[in-house]
């Protein structure tokens, strides 16, 4: 009998792909974390440059939150590989969790919390994916002034928000790295014997 390609069952061909893909993934990303806490920098230069990352991958402003964590980074003397992998806290799966928290949060900050209205939003950004698709210059000025109500609160939501990220990405980057370094050098003695 032939395999069913929509096989659901544990083990089918769908899960032995998804195994197979973070099997795939695993090492890369324990090496990935193995070369971030052995940098040579402190664990506070490390944490505050995670945290760095993280803040800015809250705010909505795909396309420069690397480069605005690497400036960050160098302005606050900050570890710069690893503000580049705090970005990584904003990503597909988390954008939509994240964008919707800041633009509730950003609507209550700048005082239009009764005018959410979600159908407008979702207009919105179909008009902006429009002009983004189909670049016509009557269709660029729509969106800009219907960009600008999206943008600035979940601007301003993105401040508490991404300090309450970087503070909780901080405390545990800072927390990993101490631990994973006294464990290293609790443990090279013993190998030298």
């Amino acid at each position: 009998m032939a395999a069913d390609h929509n096989d659901q069952r544990p083990g089918g061909p769908r899960a032995r792909s998804t195994m197979s893909i973070v099997a795939r993934w695993t090492p890369g990303l324990r090496g990935a974390a193995r070369r971030l806490v052995n940098l040579h920098a402190s664990p506070h230069e490390i944490a505050l440059g995670c945290a760095l990352g993280a803040f800015v991958s809250i705010t909505p402003l795909l396309g420069v939150q690397t480069l605005l964590a690497v400036i960050m980074a160098f302005v606050l003397r900050a570890n710069v590989p690893a503000a580049i992998v705090g970005t990584f806290v904003g990503n597909p799966l988390s954008w939509p969790f994240i964008w919707v928290s800041t633009y509730v949060m950003g609507l209550q900050m700048v005082g239009l919390e009764g005018s959410f209205d979600a159908n407008a939003v979702h207009r919105n950004v179909e008009l902006l994916w429009a002009a983004l698709l189909d670049p016509s210059p009557q269709l660029l000025d729509v969106t800009a002034s219907l960009f600008w109500p999206l943008l600035w609160p979940m601007l301003a939501g993105s401040v508490p928000i991404g300090l309450l990220t970087a503070a909780i990405v901080y405390y545990i980057s800072r927390n990993a790295v101490r631990g994973w370094r006294l464990r290293i050098m609790n443990r090279t003695p013993a190998a030298a014997e």
